[in-house]
């Protein structure tokens, strides 16, 4: 008698050629610190003018992240992808082919920021489309993708460097990575509807948005999006996400000068952010499952203060255990602090186009790493210690928190009335989904 293997349902398949993405091109510009000695070492340039291109992603992923966002809603996430893969082709090229440190600001601060852009925006919205159930498992596996990422993109970077020179190692992470990803995109669908099924768990609640013309999707979308930012909860998650990326990103940037000046070598103090970021993987993943069952704004709250909290710990931590120890303790939160974003996203508006949302909310979030990585240093220049610069990140965490536990109960969607807004032909009669806190 055959044996029948289990059927997998696409949205599977879909969560797994996400994380390939994310490994193959959405984490190179994270792992931007392994050529920074290279390019000083070959070209002479100085360590600011090269780290500036990071600076320069922020602002550029913060600046398309809202268009990138329309553009997933309207077209679909794998168009998106596709130009993703395009920008991702061009930004390695040109840094394989640098010869001024401009070249480096445009291939990672322009291209490469846009490739993560398109990325992390495409993919969790696409996400969210393919999931009636389980959605915060689906999720927390491309979360824990994101934060494993680096160490890989690092690890591969760092060899080809170790092997070969600059250019060589640059065209070969383009060529090879670019054409890897544009076969996973090939294979990639952005809606369950695109191949004929349902969502992973069951039927839509809502009249599915394929069965009008173009003309009226356009206008829908629209007036669901205006309706989505007319919630405070909207404009408030766009802050929580700055805060919290404006919080880790100090301990990110500064934990290494941090610890060395404690008495910590830099071998070690290299280990330190390694370490949060492995930890970070584990509450990544666990996060969304838990915000689905237990409710995504307690979730949050919660996530937020495990990352304040631990920041007082760099006050009074000085052997290299003990930073370990607070690099362990730091990840749990530092991991959980973004992921459960796409929950309450859905627990708020419903199953429907969200790609504005996230674009706006990935917006803080990169304000929030490019401001965190700049004030740091700036108070730093200013009173000769990190006092102030923990300080910052304390605060800016446990505000978070308390922003959080302001927004309404997720008990309930907040644009039940969206549909008031549209003509009667675009109208249709939704079951939205609701969901406990």
């Amino acid at each position: 008698m055959p044996i029948r293997l289990p059927k997998i349902h696409y949205a599977w398949v879909v969560i797994s050629l996400s994380i390939l993405l994310y490994l193959c091109g959405g984490s190179i510009t994270q792992a931007f610190g392994v050529v920074i000695l290279p390019l000083q070492e070959e070209y002479g340039w100085k360590q600011g003018s090269i780290t500036l291109a990071y600076g320069i992603s922020a602002v550029m992923s913060a600046l398309l992240s809202p268009l990138i966002g329309i553009a997933t809603d309207r077209y679909g996430g794998r168009p998106v992808l596709f130009a993703g893969v395009v920008s991702f082709f061009i930004g390695t090229a040109i840094a394989a082919m640098a010869s001024q440190v401009w070249h480096i600001w445009l291939a990672y601060g322009v291209f490469l920021g846009s490739t993560q852009s398109c990325l992390n925006i495409a993919l969790i919205t696409s996400a969210t489309y393919w999931f009636r159930e389980k959605l915060g498992v689906g999720v927390g596996l491309l979360q824990c993708a994101q934060g494993v990422g680096p160490a890989g993109t690092t690890l591969l970077i760092g060899i080809l460097l170790a092997n070969y020179d600059w250019r060589i190692a640059f065209w070969t992470l383009g060529i090879g990575c670019g054409l890897t990803m544009s076969v996973i995109v090939f294979f990639f669908r952005s809606k369950p509807s695109d191949m004929g099924l349902e969502p992973f768990g069951g039927e839509r609640s809502e009249v599915a948005n394929e069965q009008f013309t173009r003309e009226i999707r356009m206008i829908r979308d629209k007036v669901r999006a205006a309706s989505i930012q007319s919630t405070s909860a909207f404009w408030k998650l766009v802050l929580i996400h700055y805060l919290g990326c404006l919080s880790h990103a100090i301990v990110i940037v500064y934990i290494v000068p941090i610890a060395v000046l404690s008495g910590v070598g830099s071998v070690a103090a290299a280990g330190v952010l390694s370490t949060l970021a492995l930890v970070s993987g584990l509450t990544r993943f666990l996060t969304p499952v838990l915000a689905e069952s237990l409710g995504a704004r307690g979730t949050m709250a919660v996530m937020y203060v495990l990352q304040g909290l631990p920041v007082l710990m760099l006050f009074w931590t000085s052997d290299t255990w003990t930073f370990y120890l607070f690099a362990v303790i730091f990840g749990i939160g530092y991991g959980g602090e973004g992921s459960a974003f796409p929950i309450i996203n859905r627990r708020y508006y419903g199953e429907g186009s969200l790609g504005r949302s996230f674009g706006w909310q990935l917006s803080g979030a990169m304000l929030g790493m490019a401001s965190g990585g700049w004030i740091g240093g700036v108070l730093f220049g200013i009173f000769d210690d990190y006092i102030l610069t923990i300080s910052l990140s304390i605060a800016a965490s446990l505000l978070g928190a308390v922003v959080i536990m302001s927004m309404e109960n997720t008990d309930r969607v907040l644009i039940l009335d969206w549909e008031d807004g549209l003509p009667p032909e675009a109208r249709s009669t939704p079951t939205p989904a609701t969901a406990n806190d």
